[in-house]
Parts: C-alpha cells; sequence; structure tokens
C-alpha cells in the first residue's frame, strides 16, 4: 500500500483546483503527510500596451504579492495540518513537474477542467501534460459542470 508522505498539489484558484486540494488535504492528512500547495505564474517578456519594459517587474511584483495572499488564503480554507506554499515562475506543467522532482514527492494531485475538443487544442492541458511526464503517480480531480 502506497504512503503518500509528500503531496503536491498545483492550483490555479479555480474551483476544480480547490476541490483537487480538498482531496490533497484529506490524504495528507490521512497519511501523516505534508502538502506543497503550489501556483504557477506565467512569467512575463513581452511589452504589455501601454508598458515599458521597465514596467514588467513592477507588474509580476505585484502579480506575486497578490498569488501570495491567494495561497495563503486557500491554505487557511483547507483548515489545520502541514500545508508548505510555493510560488514559482514559468510554464505550469514545467513548475509542477520540477516542485515534485524538488520536494520528492509521493503523488500530486491536479484538478483538470476536462476540457475537449477544440478549446483543449487551443488551450492545452497542464493535467494532462504532467500525467504524462510525472514521475510519481498523478491524482486527476474533475467537477461536474
Amino acid at each position: 500500500m502506497p504512503q503518500f508522505q509528500r503531496i503536491v498539489c498545483p492550483t490555479d484558484f479555480s474551483p476544480t483546483a480547490d476541490a483537487a486540494a480538498r482531496h490533497a488535504v484529506s490524504l495528507a492528512r490521512a497519511y501523516g503527510g505534508q502538502l506543497t500547495l503550489l501556483h504557477v505564474l506565467p512569467q512575463l517578456h513581452y511589452p504589455l500596451r501601454g508598458l515599458g519594459m521597465s514596467a514588467i517587474p513592477h507588474l509580476q511584483q505585484d502579480l506575486h504579492e497578490r498569488a501570495k495572499e491567494r495561497l495563503k488564503q486557500a491554505a487557511a480554507a483547507l483548515g489545520n495540518g502541514t500545508i508548505r506554499l510555493e510560488l514559482r515562475d514559468g510554464e505550469a506543467y514545467e513548475q509542477v513537474l520540477a516542485c515534485a522532482k524538488e520536494t520528492q514527492a509521493d503523488l500530486i494531485v491536479i484538478g483538470t477542467h476536462g476540457h475537449t475538443g477544440l478549446k483543449h487544442a487551443l488551450l492545452g492541458s497542464t493535467a494532462e501534460r504532467v500525467v504524462r511526464l510525472s514521475e510519481c503517480p498523478v491524482l486527476t480531480v474533475r467537477t461536474p459542470h
């Protein structure tokens, strides 16, 4: 029987990610493990309309501060337990996999929005990439529409 001592749960703060986080915290509690709640911000590399390149670091800093607050709120909503908060920049699936590897995760719990067809082709799927490329087991959580 697997023992899930280190669990990584990425969040984009959507209802689906919240459902995945609830599953992850339940597993962490059941196994006496630690949960890493991860949020990944995309890196800003381009000038935004009306902003020069010098504004990007300030905008990125503002996004970091807001994301830190949202992570704290998400952790508080999950209740007591060992929840480690992690904020990273980059491509979401790459950072989820890197975090799992660095923390030696036993499990990744990730929400999936269940997009299909054209929407899936255009948006891609972070969850699908994580499932395909992860070195540890992945539990996907889909909320009904």
